[in-house]
């Protein structure tokens, strides 16, 4: 497990080592947010976008179909090469059900994005033909991916349903 770095050192002085040891923000096999920080970031995320009103994207891409442990892990580091072409530095990659669904944050989206939904179809499109590809037409098959606006809870018809 990687230390964390996020604390400041008097709040590292004042920890004991078995604490530190149980705080792991990322996932370092994964490269993804701990479900509790994803799921706090998700919910503050949520009351941004109802005070500003501006437009912010959830993709759950749930893996629950494959029970193996190691192809699942195998599948998330596939998955996380795509999601680093899709993303902005800005969004956030997390476990939103720890180990069997990713949830990606699409932040606020600002300027000719906020009032585009063809913005977040392309990358839509472009995450789904991508995740194909690499992860291959049976293995993407058994992901369910559905995409959620934060701003009205409207589930989006711009994903791919299990096909199984």
């Amino acid at each position: 497990m990687r230390k964390i770095s996020w604390l400041n050192t008097k709040t590292r002085g004042q920890k004991n080592r078995r604490e530190l040891d149980q705080i792991v923000l990322k996932d370092t096999e994964t490269g993804l947010y701990n479900t509790e920080y994803f799921n706090e970031f998700l919910a503050l995320e949520k009351k941004r976008c109802e005070r500003s009103e501006g437009p912010a994207y959830l993709m759950l891409a749930d893996l629950s179909a494959f029970t193996d442990v190691s192809e699942r892990l195998n599948i998330v580091q596939l998955m996380m090469g795509v999601f680093s072409e899709v993303t902005r530095d800005t969004d956030i990659k997390g476990w939103h059900v720890d180990g069997s669904v990713i949830g990606i944050l699409f932040t606020e989206m600002t300027g000719k994005e906020a009032t585009s939904l063809p913005v977040l179809r392309r990358i839509a499109n472009k995450c789904l033909w991508l995740l194909e590809t690499n992860l291959g037409a049976e293995t993407f098959s058994c992901i369910q991916i559905s995409w959620q606006s934060l701003q009205n809870g409207h589930i989006l018809e711009i994903h791919q349903a299990n096909k199984s």
